[in-house]
């Protein structure tokens, strides 16, 4: 059963490595891609060239494969393998100096980050520094509490962690650049020989000297996979923070806010962006969009706020721009050019409750509204909240043959008490 490596085969030179070529046989089976013997996550995909040229096989099918190698040991060269079955094809690749420049640094870094951590990990849901690190999961002996090691990074999420922050599977990938500012807090927080906390940090294109990157996803630079509302570290761990367009996707902004402040040294500085204006973007989730006020909320009395201002990545104009483009892309195609046709003068003075009647908004769907709706409307059926009868103590009048003795009586106590959705349904039938 054959296979085949298309591509690459020439020098590499980034750290981002992308594998195609195909496999064909009698039947359908397992394909393997491995780089340095390491297993690579693949795709199939259609080749219709493959299937033409080799009409003979029943089973013809493309595979694409990408990597980052930073989760790979450095290395001179690439050794690369498809296989199906028994079938194996290898292809040597050499590694540019440059690259493996790259390579050697960033393992240097991630070994002194690991270090750094190990040192000042405690037990998210606890908070105890009693942790065993086993070869395959590191537990907490204060509580219990089991975090499973499988990559690269420090994994301090625990099972019950990641249903607490509603984390799933997500092909998506976070990977914003730091700004002026952010460059400025870092170099001038670790040319001081500190150490900065990036929390929500994504995929980083390289590592930078003296910040730790937390996320829930174990990308290449990942050091600790963590939840913002348990950071898995003890007090005063660093000496500033910063946390970009992270905390309108956890559940409570509030307790992440604090978090942060905990693991900051006194003195230390937070540096956070959090979108106002702009369209849901979940990564999966998006819970929270904030004002100044709102973000500047977050984190009242316990610190100094030294500035809550407007970012040139912040100008109105991409929020506008953001807008208008869903917007657009959200309409049927029949109607989409007319939208697309309007000035903005004629937007502006627009009469929207008369608009409401034409296609070019009642053709916007609720998928399409809900991203950027100016509004949303929750109905919801409370949980029932009518006490139990139990709860209700009376204190009854003294029997003659138990004089001079208290009694209380429990209405529940006489006869069988209801359940609670009982006495729900009952009440539900008495008010319906």
């Amino acid at each position: 059963m054959p296979a085949f490596i298309d591509t690459p085969n020439t020098t590499i030179d980034s750290e981002f490595l992308v594998i195609s070529g195909w496999v064909a046989g009698p039947t359908a089976a397992a394909t393997m891609v491995t780089v340095n013997g390491i297993a690579i996550g693949h795709r199939a995909v259609e080749r219709p060239d493959v299937r033409d040229a080799l009409s003979g096989f029943a089973y013809t099918s493309g595979v694409i494969a990408m990597a980052d190698l930073r989760h790979l040991a450095p290395a001179r060269h690439l050794d690369i393998m498809i296989s199906i079955n028994q079938d194996r094809e290898r292809q040597q690749v050499e590694v540019s100096e440059a690259l493996h420049r790259r390579w050697v640094d960033d393992a240097a870094m991630r070994t002194s980050a690991r270090a750094f951590c190990k040192a000042r990990l405690r037990c998210p849901s606890c908070r105890s520094d009693r942790l065993d690190h086993g070869t395959g999961a590191i537990t907490c002996r204060a509580c219990g509490a089991i975090f499973p090691q499988t990559g690269s990074a420090f994994n301090m999420i625990s099972v019950p962690l990641a249903m607490e922050a509603n984390i799933v599977a997500t092909e998506n990938v976070s990977a914003n650049p730091y700004t002026p500012a952010v460059l400025d807090l870092i170099g001038r927080v670790t040319n001081a020989g500190g150490v900065v906390l990036d929390c929500g940090a994504g995929s980083r294109p390289q590592r930078t000297t003296g910040v730790i990157n937390v996320e829930i996803v174990d990308y290449a630079s990942t050091d600790v996979l963590a939840i913002g509302e348990a950071l898995p570290f003890a007090d005063n761990s660093f000496d500033a923070a910063i946390s970009l367009a992270v905390l309108e996707h956890v559940r409570d902004p509030f307790k992440c806010a604090q978090e942060l402040l905990r693991v900051v040294k006194p003195g230390g500085e937070l540096l956070v962006d959090v979108p106002f204006l702009q369209p849901v973007h979940g990564f999966p989730h998006h819970y929270y969009n904030m004002s100044a006020q709102g973000l500047a909320n977050l984190f009242a009395g316990h610190s100094e706020v030294l500035s809550c201002t407007v970012p040139p990545h912040g100008h109105p104009i991409f929020g506008v721009q953001w807008l208008l483009r869903d917007y657009l892309a959200g309409l049927p195609a029949a109607v989409a050019p007319g939208f697309g046709a309007m000035t903005v003068d004629e937007l502006v003075a627009l009469d929207v409750p008369a608009f409401l009647g034409d296609a070019r908004a009642h053709g916007l769907d609720q998928e399409g509204q809900s991203p950027i709706a100016c509004l949303n409307s929750l109905h919801k059926l409370p949980f029932c909240r009518v006490p139990l009868a139990s709860t209700a103590a009376i204190r009854m009048p003294v029997a003659p043959a138990a004089a001079g003795a208290d009694r209380i009586d429990h209405a529940a106590g006489q006869g069988n008490p209801k359940t609670e959705d009982e006495q729900c349904g009952a009440a539900a039938d008495q008010h319906g």
